[in-house]
C-alpha cells in the first residue's frame, strides 16, 4: 500500500485539487503557505554591501507568487472541511490575524476547526537586517488550530518553542528559497500527529514535511504546482531520507534546540 501521493498541480484547482478529499478525510494538516505580499517583497532583498544607511540591496526574486486574501480564505475552506483533528500553519507575525479570521469565517458548525495557540520557530542563524537600522526577525510563527473533538495532542500540556537552525551541516538542505530544516518537522509531526495518522500538506514545496511524516511513521498526501520542486520532493521522498526510523528519541533530548 502506498503510504504517500504527492499531486502535481494546485491545491486550489475546483477539480483535482483539496476539493478532491472527502470531508474530515485527513488526521492533520501541516503546512507552509506563500506568506502574503509584503514578506516576499523583504524576503526579495537578500544580499546587500555596505552599513548603515548607504546600501546597495541587489534583489534575488523568490519564484513563486505571494498568497491573496482570496487565496488564504480558499486554502482555510479546504483545511476545515478536510481535516479531522488539527491542522499547523506556518504564516509571518504580521498574517496571524489575517489567517485566524480566514478560518474563523469557516466555523459555522459545532466542533469547528478553532485557533488554540501561536507556537514559534527561533532561527538562530537568521538573516541579520542588512541595512543595520533595526534588529533581523528571528523567528517564525505557526498558528494551532483543533477540534474540540480531537484526542490530546501527544506534546500534552508542555511548552513549546521550537529552536532549530535553518542550515544543517553548513548548508541549506535543498534549493526551495523557504524550505524548513528536517529536524523541525520531525519534531512538529511528533507532537501533534500520532502513528498511522494521514497528514496534509497543500503547500508542499521541497517535500520535507512528507519526510517527517514517513520517517516516523505516519502517512501523508498533498500538492505542489511548481514542476521543479514537485521533481525534488519526488526524488527525496523515494530517497533513503523518507524511511521510517524505529523508536527514534525525542530531538529535544537530542539536539537541545526546542524546548
Amino acid at each position: 500500500m502506498n503510504r504517500w501521493i504527492l499531486n502535481h498541480g494546485d491545491c486550489l484547482d475546483p477539480v483535482s485539487g483539496l476539493a478532491s478529499l472527502a470531508d474530515r478525510s485527513v488526521d492533520v494538516t501541516i503546512t507552509d503557505p506563500p506568506y502574503e505580499a509584503e514578506a516576499h517583497t523583504k524576503q526579495r532583498r537578500q544580499k546587500a554591501c555596505g552599513v548603515g544607511d548607504s546600501v546597495d540591496v541587489v534583489e534575488s526574486p523568490l519564484n513563486f507568487d505571494a498568497i491573496t486574501e482570496e487565496q488564504r480564505d480558499k486554502s482555510a475552506e479546504h483545511i476545515v472541511r478536510a481535516t479531522r483533528h488539527r491542522a499547523i500553519v506556518f504564516c509571518q507575525v504580521e498574517a496571524i490575524a489575517a489567517w485566524r479570521a480566514s478560518f474563523a469565517a469557516c466555523a459555522t458548525k459545532r466542533d469547528a476547526l478553532e485557533y488554540r495557540r501561536t507556537l514559534v520557530w527561533v532561527k538562530p542563524d537568521a538573516m541579520p537586517s542588512l541595512h543595520g537600522r533595526y534588529p533581523g526577525q528571528a523567528f517564525e510563527a505557526m498558528i494551532l488550530l483543533q477540534r474540540p473533538s480531537a484526542p490530546a495532542c501527544p506534546v500534552g500540556g508542555k511548552s513549546r518553542i521550537y529552536e532549530f537552525m535553518r542550515a544543517q551541516d553548513g548548508r541549506l538542505p535543498n534549493p526551495h528559497p523557504t524550505t524548513k530544516p528536517l529536524p523541525l518537522m520531525r519534531q512538529i509531526v511528533e507532537d501533534f500527529t500520532g502513528p498511522g495518522d494521514l497528514i496534509l500538506d497543500p503547500f508542499a514545496g521541497s517535500g520535507t514535511t512528507a519526510i517527517a511524516a514517513l520517517m516516523l511513521g505516519r502517512r501523508f498526501v498533498g500538492w505542489e504546482r511548481d514542476a521543479n520542486y514537485h521533481a525534488i520532493a519526488t526524488r527525496r521522498i523515494n530517497g533513503d531520507e523518507a524511511k521510517p526510523r524505529e523508536e527514534q528519541p525525542s530531538l529535544f533530548g537530542s539536539i537541545g534546540g526546542a524546548r
